[in-house]
């Protein structure tokens, strides 16, 4: 680990020359550039501020000839004018000169630039006091103007050499740059040899070792390759995967075995618990059923028997035909009992029907009759409001009748108000319409679809209803050959319209006949 890690720190040392070395040689360049460029700037600033001051001198010369009246008024100005000129070029000059003693220049060749500009400070006055000579007297001087264009010609050269020297000073940088990242790039190229061959390699080799393994391939041994460390890493790797090896394929078979045993349990679970769930799903079937379907019959017979009671002076007849109602409300709730236990016992929901010719006018008219007295102690009313004297149809007369109770039930049931309740029977397209209209709340549009599944309710949820009253109206209508549809609006009321196959006219004939 020794050798490898000295490796490292060499390979470090050599990354952090590469670096270094650039910056430190591009650091420099940046310097003798910005020096350069400052110098140019500087230098072209007090270009500006002599050419300014030539201007202003011919200006004032021109205006003493044009309006010498308001020139000798403002003569002062004028002189203060000139002398403003002069500071400021001073400045700028003494900011040159400023530049040169901070530039990174050789020693003689920066007191020669800077005596130069010495000169022209020098040069600068001269040009100030002629100029001032000039305006105070009556007779105009002419030396500022060789001085001064003089010191332009100086200035432009110097501004030329600078500009020069700052493109000679950015070319250096750029080749001396160049060369040094193409010394880097080799190196680099170089380490990245070397690192390949002496740490990719091994690496590689030692990832697709750990990735075979861990896919569960452990007679793939490593090759023992790379630095003494590398070749020791793939030896120890090699003896732990035929360790683990040997480790996989006892637990394997430990494990087949216990699979085995889990795999008989589980199926012998999954077979109780099927069957548990199955008498289980019957049981509260059954329940459901039998609590909504004894529901409806219990209720009249309750209030029969009530109403009669409270009735002092009923009459015999009355007292016979409540007790009728009774009785033979008893027997369908015996037979619907059989009926739910024979479900029960024979493990599907199927009911059992007796196709035969019915006459549905009058099975409607004796299911209209035991809802009479219970919806009108309410203060509502159930009507036939329309009616052939008689319509024969193919289906079973008992179940004809709970599909009625089913639906005036859930029309008493899901009102609000005292119920009001229209039947009519009519034929069409060879088919027995029997329509129940209530004039009750309604049902809301998005609950219509799910009515006819079982244990699905309406989203107002009133009564005590399990949800499965139209689902059994529907399956007892299926049974005999016809469709049962809903349509409602809230607060007009809803229809149930029930349609069921006509009693053909050659059977009708037949029957008769026989």
């Amino acid at each position: 680990m020794n050798a490898l890690r000295l490796k490292f720190w060499v390979a470090l040392a050599i990354v952090v020359f590469s670096i270094a070395v650039p910056g430190i040689i591009a650091s420099h360049a940046v310097k003798v550039v910005r020096a350069e460029h400052d110098r140019s700037e500087a230098s072209s600033q007090s270009l500006s501020s002599f050419q300014r001051l030539a201007v202003l001198g011919y200006t004032l010369q021109q205006e003493r000839y044009v309006n010498p009246e308001e020139f000798a008024k403002d003569r002062q100005l004028y002189i203060d004018g000139v002398r403003s000129h002069v500071v400021n070029a001073e400045r700028y000059i003494n900011a040159e000169i400023k530049i040169l003693g901070e530039t990174p220049l050789r020693r003689k060749m920066r007191a020669q630039a800077i005596e130069e500009e010495v000169q022209q400070r020098e040069v600068l006055h001269k040009i100030g006091a002629s100029l001032e000579r000039s305006l105070s007297g009556n007779k105009p001087e002419t030396l500022w103007e060789d001085l001064v264009f003089e010191a332009i010609k100086v200035e432009e050269r110097e501004a030329k050499e600078y500009r020069r020297s700052s493109v000679e000073a950015i070319q250096g940088v750029i080749d001396t740059l160049t060369m040094t990242m193409s010394v880097v790039a080799i190196c680099g190229m170089l380490a990245v040899f070397w690192g390949q061959r002496q740490i990719i390699r091994p690496l590689g080799n030692l990832w697709r070792g750990t990735q075979a393994l861990a896919a569960g391939d452990y007679h793939q041994p490593l090759p023992v390759v790379g630095t003494t460390e590398f070749r020791t890493i793939a030896e120890s790797f090699n003896t732990m995967a035929a360790r683990v090896a040997e480790a996989t394929a006892s637990l394997r078979q430990t494990n087949e075995g216990l699979e085995r045993a889990v795999a008989r349990r589980t199926a012998e679970l999954a077979a109780t618990n099927r069957s548990l769930e199955r008498a289980n799903r019957l049981r509260q079937q059954f329940l459901a059923d039998a609590s909504h379907e004894l529901r409806t019959p219990l209720s009249i017979m309750r209030s029969e028997a009530e109403i009669t009671l409270r009735d002092g002076d009923a009459q015999n007849e009355d007292l016979r035909a409540g007790l009728d109602r009774v009785v033979r409300l008893s027997e369908l709730m015996g037979e619907m009992i059989d009926d739910m236990l024979h479900l029960a016992r024979a493990e599907e929901p199927m009911l059992q029907t007796s196709i035969e010719p019915v006459d549905a006018v009058a099975a409607v008219r004796q299911s209209i009759d035991d809802f009479h007295r219970v919806i009108e102690s309410d203060g509502g009313s159930i009507l036939l409001v329309k009616a052939p004297p008689s319509l024969i149809v193919e289906g079973d007369e008992m179940r004809l009748k709970q599909v009625m109770r089913i639906v005036v039930d859930n029309a008493v049931c899901y009102s609000t108000a005292p119920p009001k309740v229209d039947v009519s029977v009519e034929a069409e397209d060879g088919q027995a319409l029997i329509i129940i209209t209530d004039h009750g709340d309604g049902i809301p549009s998005e609950d219509i679809p799910f009515l006819f599944q079982r244990f699905r309710r309406g989203s107002k949820q009133t009564g005590s209803g399990q949800g499965l009253g139209l689902s059994i109206a529907r399956s007892i209508t299926e049974a005999m050959g016809g469709t049962i549809s809903l349509t409602s609006k809230i607060n007009v009321g809803t229809i149930v319209t029930i349609r069921l196959p006509l009693m053909p006219a050659t059977a009708m004939a037949d029957g008769k006949n026989t």
